[in-house]
């Protein structure tokens, strides 16, 4: 039996986001919930994306205040629109430590061209 296979989620701020991406990887924080729509909105710092849940358990997960990571697909509209396929609690990550890993690793990135 052969398992189905994802393409790989592309860590994206949201503010780079130009809809050529296939599945992105953000993390943010809730800001907003819609329950009438079944979405929330995320802010990673950069930008603010609207999260469409196909699935209401992880709509309910979706809380404000939040820190959350969300793989999915990109739509674009009117806004970035991100179709959350899954959704990680993040409230226990050092986000000190996690921006001095990131700027170390792409420091890294321009060092090997």
């Amino acid at each position: 039996m052969s398992e189905k296979r994802r393409l790989p989620a592309k860590q994206m701020d949201i503010a780079k986001i130009r809809g050529d991406e296939f599945r992105v990887r953000v993390l943010g924080t809730i800001v907003d919930r819609d329950e009438s729509s079944g979405t929330a909105l995320i802010d990673d710092g950069t930008g603010r994306a609207v999260l469409l849940f196909a699935d209401p358990e992880l709509f309910e997960r979706a809380r404000e205040g939040a820190r959350v990571r969300v793989l999915g697909r990109v739509r674009l509209g009117e806004a970035v629109e991100i179709e959350v396929e899954v959704m990680q609690d993040m409230s226990k990550l050092d986000m000190s430590l996690y921006e001095q890993v990131r700027y170390a690793v792409e420091k890294l990135k321009e060092e090997r061209g």
